[in-house]
């Protein structure tokens, strides 16, 4: 993604292109807020010392496209404010001066959302122009959050300050009573208490980001006063906030909060999105019908050439392995929808995949370059190739998997884009 950095400083722009930098990413820093970005923007980043400032930023700004986000850049101590409220002109904030990992995830999970959001508008349209019914929005509920660990002090501390912004806190004075917590209910939220043990919650996280479940749940850890070592490795585990206990914990709730509000919009999106695509596509596998994917491919092509945004595309062909006898057209059909619903699990929720045919699979990704193409065409492809589909041993036979990936060219159409990559297996076409 095109990362810019705004600020009426160049000190200011530069100090934050260089934290960007630490932290792996790469930004373009402008110190205007009205010029236009060289080579385009899809994220703006607008260093300040609060959000009333960085806001300022973002009113000045007169970028046209806008990009998908506008962040304000923050100091850790400087958090945006509790509550679920719209930061309005702001997308959301990054902390500047966190560490390198805190910062990288705080960006990846704004990355994640902006094309889900923009996926989830996309998708919109294009089920508005077939005349498919728009699904029911979806509704996050009251926020909840659990506390996990030993009784502590920061527990009544916590639970009186999310009381105030109306939140609940449920609390399970164990790991085990933790995780069946989770399972049961969903929350927007963990605090792991580390002070009694700092190996079980630095274990409990990484264990979090294991789940696919709970791999994006927003977690806050509480550490013994000083403990630089615990909070390393909460973070490099994914943590979100750092609280430190019998010190304020203000500034993590903030950044907490501000977590929550992405993964709540993030889940909505994606919710969304799911319900679209199954209006338009097959629910059973999770692919959509073929006009659909026609008419969206030909919608993504058209935006990311407006936008300037990278596109690709994955295709694959479904065979039994060289040597191994064909299989019934009944089998055969069996096999290859369930071939087709476990690529539809194997992509993001903001791709869009269908089956062409009786034997090919193509994936768009949006916001996407050559190399994650190519990089979900293997990643389905080693997943179906060691994958047992056959219903019986006497029908079992080893499949391959031919692929191809392309991104679109200046324009090139969606049409013309999958054609290249039909052609690339050696398919000339496939009827609608």
């Amino acid at each position: 993604m095109r990362i810019v950095v705004r600020a009426s400083d160049p000190g200011a722009a530069r100090e934050a292109q260089a934290r960007l930098a630490a932290a792996g990413l790469a930004a373009t820093a402008l110190a205007d807020p009205n010029r236009p970005a060289p080579n385009g923007e899809d994220i703006a980043i607008l260093p300040a010392r609060d959000m009333e400032g960085a806001a300022r930023l973002a009113e000045a700004s007169t970028d046209a496209p806008p990009p998908l986000a506008r962040l304000a850049g923050l100091a850790t101590d400087a958090p945006p404010a509790l509550g679920l409220a719209t930061l309005w002109p702001l997308s959301g904030a990054l902390a500047l001066d966190a560490p390198p990992k805190l910062l990288a995830g705080q960006f990846e999970a704004w990355r994640r959302l902006t094309i889900a959001e923009e996926e989830r508008t996309r998708r919109a349209a294009t089920a508005a122009a077939l005349k498919a019914p728009m699904p029911r929005a979806f509704e996050a509920g009251a926020l909840k959050a659990l506390y996990i660990g030993a009784p502590n002090a920061m527990f009544l501390a916590l639970e009186r300050a999310l009381a105030e912004q109306g939140a609940l806190v449920a609390a399970a004075f164990s790991s085990y009573a933790g995780f069946d917590r989770l399972h049961d209910e969903p929350f927007d939220a963990v605090v792991l208490n580390g002070v009694q043990d700092a190996s079980t919650a630095i274990a409990l996280c990484a264990a979090l980001r294991r789940n696919t479940t709970f791999y994006h749940l927003p977690t806050m850890v509480v550490t013994t006063p000083g403990d630089a070592a615990t909070q390393a490795a909460v973070i490099d585990r994914g943590a979100c906030a750092v609280a430190e206990a019998n010190a304020p914990c203000g500034p993590s709730l903030g950044w907490l909060f501000e977590a929550v509000r992405r993964e709540r919009r993030r889940r909505a999106a994606e919710h969304e999105m799911r319900a679209l695509r199954d209006l338009m596509g097959d629910p059973r596998t999770g692919l959509w019908l073929r006009a659909p994917f026609d008419a969206h491919l030909a919608r993504l092509a058209a935006d990311h050439h407006a936008s300037g945004r990278r596109l690709s595309l994955a295709v694959l062909r479904v065979m039994p392995a060289h040597g191994a006898s064909q299989p019934a057209a009944e089998t055969w059909q069996r096999r290859f929808s369930e071939i087709s619903s476990l690529a539809a699990r194997l992509v993001r929720e903001a791709d869009c995949g269908a089956a062409l045919g009786g034997d090919i699979l193509a994936i768009a990704l949006p916001c996407s370059r050559l190399k994650g193409a190519r990089s979900t065409a293997e990643r389905i492809a080693s997943v179906g190739e060691c994958t047992a589909f056959a219903p019986s041993e006497d029908d079992a036979s080893p499949l391959v998997f031919e692929q191809s990936a392309v991104e679109l060219q200046p324009g090139e159409s969606g049409r013309a884009m999958l054609a290249r990559a039909l052609r690339a297996i050696e398919v000339e076409s496939i009827p609608a």
